[in-house]
């Protein structure tokens, strides 16, 4: 369903331009030029493409400009002016064609051959010459190599530094007039300044590729313009975000799409740069007019970073992150599923947002940074800290606070340090854009104060950019059991005991203003008793909670979230009780 609105979305688009045919070429080829680039984060894109041609005398016309890359299934064409599409073909082509190469000449003959006029000295077997080297027509210099010599490919005597068996030299010696002496005669040349560089001319077998475009006999002789579309790995956009702010104050948001292009030079189209979660099933599948067996991507090859690590930018990630909010106030975490976020915009599709740029020029290798959007927006400063309790049956429990994992029973004074508590900045999305995922700078004046990832955000709704651990906010973590009842529970053959714990999260704010706070829990067993007003929800088993699998399918899951204020030089302990079977 996404791909038929996108594909009837660039169908529209090209109707309404009208555009005038940009190249004519000689009767029957066609001169394609690109009409519109749609580049999608993935880095694949939509090329559209026009081009006119009068067709030969079997109302057919052609082009060479055969993409290697087409997916298959998105190959299309069709006729926008003159008689109807019948078929299209797309064949290899093989003609011999000549050209001149350079390299080092190896032996003496040829040497001497590039050296007319110069003074040497030749050594044959038996004697040598001093003379002038005169120049010899060039039918005259090779003779035709024997059958066996030749190659269906090119030819074997026209290779630089290889002497024909025929080829013959001629020196102007004094008092001896001129010599001429076979090149295979020679074994040695010697003279000053000469040169080494061959210049000969090879033939050559080579293969193209030819896309023909079948209209009947009927259209013969006639003015034909037609259109044609694929998708095709090669070209991909970044979106890059800057945040300047101060405290207190909205924020300055600004966007840019970084473009990067290695599959063809594109000159004077225009881009239209897609936020969404493109579709497409068979993008590893090469489609058959390509005439190749697979995809070959060449952004990959040349910049396999960006095609690596920076393809977590997907919009289908976005949700994968604890800091996306939607709302105000009391603000919930967005729970949508990845792959339906909510779009719009400057299109016909509900499910892509649109940004068009204006023609411009892009040749393949190149790269080219386009400003899109700025906005002030609201912001705000918000600590959070999150804890995850792992347990196990060897009474071992671990807690995660945030990236960093640490033994609870560990006697370590640097505990409090491990209880990160982060810096973050909520950010409400008050522009006329959704939010694509990207890199984001956040700024304080001309200081950098961190750099992240600004996941999807839709217009209306809120989200959490990191900036760093607030070494001034702390927090320490601890769990003492108060309860054990040993065989309290019988399950598939197993005995388990019922083990009470009482959970303590002290905070306290050292710092000269007030710090709002959001503090979660995430803890295998069941939360029964929760103070400072903390929300509770319990849920079924996780097996990311347990270090034993058996543990796991006797036990629930449980989330705390406790939403605070600390006044400056505030220090306040919040407490849990949590029971599991072990």
């Amino acid at each position: 369903m996404r791909q038929n609105i996108l594909w009837a979305l660039l169908l529209s688009a090209c109707a309404a331009e009208g555009a005038e045919p940009k190249r004519e070429g000689r009767s029957g080829a066609l001169a394609l030029a690109t009409e519109r680039v749609v580049v999608f984060k993935d880095g694949h894109a939509l090329l559209v493409k026009q081009a006119e041609a009068v067709a030969d005398a079997r109302g057919a016309t052609y082009t060479d400009e055969v993409p290697e890359s087409a997916v298959l299934g998105t190959f299309w064409a069709w006729t926008e002016r003159g008689p109807a599409l019948r078929a299209m073909r797309a064949q290899w082509l093989e003609q011999e064609v000549e050209r001149e190469e350079r390299g080092l000449c190896t032996d003496p003959a040829s040497i001497l051959e590039i050296n007319p006029g110069k003074r040497v000295t030749v050594e044959l077997e038996n004697a040598s010459l001093t003379g002038t080297v005169l120049p010899i027509p060039a039918k005259a210099s090779s003779a035709s190599p024997p059958p066996s010599a030749r190659s269906a490919s090119f030819d074997y005597t026209a290779l630089p530094g290889v002497a024909a068996l025929g080829q013959v030299i001629a020196l102007a010696v004094p008092e001896r007039g001129t010599v001429v002496l076979a090149g295979k005669d020679i074994r040695r040349v010697s003279g000053a300044d000469l040169s080494l560089d061959c210049k000969r001319k090879v033939r050559a077998v080579e293969k193209s590729k030819r896309l023909i475009l079948d209209f009947g006999p009927e259209a013969a002789g006639k003015s034909i313009s037609v259109r044609i579309v694929y998708f095709t790995p090669g070209i991909r956009w970044i979106p890059t975000y800057r945040l300047e702010g101060k405290k207190g104050e909205k924020g300055a948001l600004a966007l840019q799409a970084e473009l990067v292009n290695e599959l063809e030079d594109i000159r004077g189209a225009p881009f239209d740069l897609v936020v969404g979660v493109p579709n497409f099933r068979f993008r590893e599948v090469a489609s058959p007019l390509s005439l190749e067996g697979m995809v070959r991507n060449a952004l990959a090859q040349a910049a396999p970073s960006l095609m690596g690590r920076m393809n977590n930018l997907s919009n289908a990630m976005f949700t994968q992150r604890a800091g996306e909010w939607r709302g105000g106030g009391e603000q919930e975490e967005v729970s949508t599923p990845p792959n339906i976020p909510d779009f719009g915009g400057a299109s016909e599709s509900p499910d892509f947002f649109i940004h068009p740029l204006a023609a411009m020029d892009l040749p393949k290798g190149s790269r080219a940074v386009v400003p899109l959007w700025s906005a002030e927006i609201p912001t705000r400063d918000l600590y959070t800290l999150d804890v995850q309790v792992r347990r196990d049956s060897r009474n071992s429990d671990t807690v995660q606070y945030g990236s960093s994992m640490s033994s609870m029973g560990s006697a370590s004074p640097l505990r409090l340090a491990r209880a990160e508590v982060w810096h973050q900045l909520e950010l409400k999305n008050e522009t006329k854009y959704p939010w694509t995922t990207g890199p984001v700078l956040v700024m304080r004046g001309h200081i950098p104060q961190a750099q992240e990832l600004l996941t999807y955000t839709m217009r209306g709704g809120n989200t959490l950019v990191p900036l760093t651990v607030a070494t001034d906010v702390r927090a320490l973590h601890e769990e003492v059991e108060v309860e054990r009842k040993q065989d309290a529970l019988q399950s598939k053959g197993g005995r388990y005991a019922l083990i009470r714990k009482k959970g303590t999260l002290t905070l306290s704010n050292p710092r000269a203003e007030r710090t709002p706070l959001r503090i979660r829990l995430s803890t295998g067993g069941k939360v029964e008793q929760v103070s400072g007003g903390g929300r509770t929800k319990v849920d079924d088993f996780r097996f990311e909670d347990w270090g034993d699998s058996d543990l796991a399918a006797v036990n629930n899951h449980s989330e705390v979230e406790w939403t605070l204020t600390l006044e400056p030089g505030e220090r306040r302990t919040l407490t849990y009780e949590v029971g599991f079977w072990r």
